[in-house]
């Protein structure tokens, strides 16, 4: 007889149960048809097994995703759970192209370039922190005494791509009827009329609305940094929309996909990938904000007053969009036309 065939210690398609199943212990388990379900239904699986099972103890054999599954144990209990899921997206990538039961000792930077060529849409940034999440975990170990080195030390990542783009109200006109989803056309309406960044525009909720005074107030815990409110000041047509999705949605997060669940960067990017064609270019939302930041100051907006406006503490983070402004000759020739303009007695 010959040696029984080893079995799969991550998930594998049955096509005539058109589903995902894992061999968990002496048992099969059904995750379920859609893979990256099935690979969070495993990982959760992972996560349930018992200590003797999971064993931690250093040894040559320690498997890769088996220190990147505890690393993200550990992620769980002590992070916020956005940088657990910023984590656990990234580890779920890796763990879809590593070939079954593969070593910590036998890891090699070839394994990440394998699988970020499994993601031609990824730009240096994506990139940057696909690296960084994985190397991110090794030095994990390493510092828990569970691995001896961390095999991706000396790996570099690829630096990031400032994203210059600002959106120009032509451009804009021009997306927005490009846009056949209603859900992605209020998130971009959002974005270009006030501003904000998209992590808070995807915390909005029923109850953050202020329609008294045109505004949507975030608390300390939901604002970038975490200690002060966040204030969104709306104009007419921003607070429009958000008085709609208000009473279609008043629980939890307004702004929602077509399946009803808060967008992700993910899902706003596959939209924009969508419309490349279109539209001729890829477009992001941070260069919505841009655009908000730069008509603001061509029209006369102080810049600590645009500094409030868009959450910055600090007026001097508009540096940079004043450098772009700086470029654009009809809008300098006006000022130097304002600068010698008589004044009135």
């Amino acid at each position: 007889m010959g040696r029984p065939k080893k079995q799969s210690r991550e998930p594998f398609w049955r096509s005539e149960r058109n589903c995902y199943y894992v061999h968990h212990g002496s048992t099969t388990v059904r995750l379920s048809p859609d893979k990256d379900e099935a690979w969070r239904l495993w990982h959760e699986l992972m996560a349930r097994q018992p200590e003797q099972e999971k064993s931690l103890t250093p040894t040559p054999d320690i498997q890769a995703l088996v220190i990147l599954d505890s690393f993200l144990d550990w992620c769980q209990k002590h992070k916020a759970a956005r940088t657990y899921a910023w984590y656990r997206e990234y580890i779920e990538k890796l763990a879809r192209s590593l070939p079954a039961g593969l070593r910590v000792a036998d890891f090699k930077p070839f394994h990440l370039t394998r699988a970020m060529d499994d993601h031609p849409d990824w730009a240096n940034n994506s990139k940057h922190n696909f690296i960084a999440a994985i190397k991110r975990g090794f030095h994990w170990a390493e510092a828990e005494g569970l691995i001896e080195r961390n095999p991706l030390a000396h790996v570099k990542k690829p630096a990031r791509e400032a994203r210059e783009m600002a959106i120009s109200p032509a451009e804009y006109e021009k997306i927005l009827a490009a846009i056949s989803s209603p859900n992605f056309r209020d998130l971009i309406e959002l974005s270009w009329e006030t501003g904000a960044r998209f992590e808070e525009l995807r915390k909005i909720e029923a109850q953050y609305l202020d329609r008294e005074s045109s505004r949507i107030v975030l608390p300390p815990k939901e604002a970038k940094g975490k200690k002060y409110h966040r204030i969104i000041y709306l104009t007419p047509r921003a607070l429009e929309i958000l008085t709609r999705l208000a009473v279609a949605h008043p629980e939890g997060p307004i702004l929602v996909n077509a399946d009803g669940n808060p967008w992700t960067k993910d899902a706003v990017n596959c939209v924009f990938s969508r419309l490349t064609k279109k539209l001729g270019k890829k477009y992001h939302l941070g260069a919505f904000r841009k655009g908000f930041a730069t008509e603001a100051l061509k029209s006369g907006v102080d810049v600590i007053g645009l500094a409030h406006l868009m959450g910055h503490r600090d007026p001097s983070m508009l540096s940079r969009v004043y450098a772009k402004v700086q470029q654009d000759p009809e809008y300098m020739a006006s000022l130097a036309r304002k600068a010698k303009r008589p004044r009135e007695v």
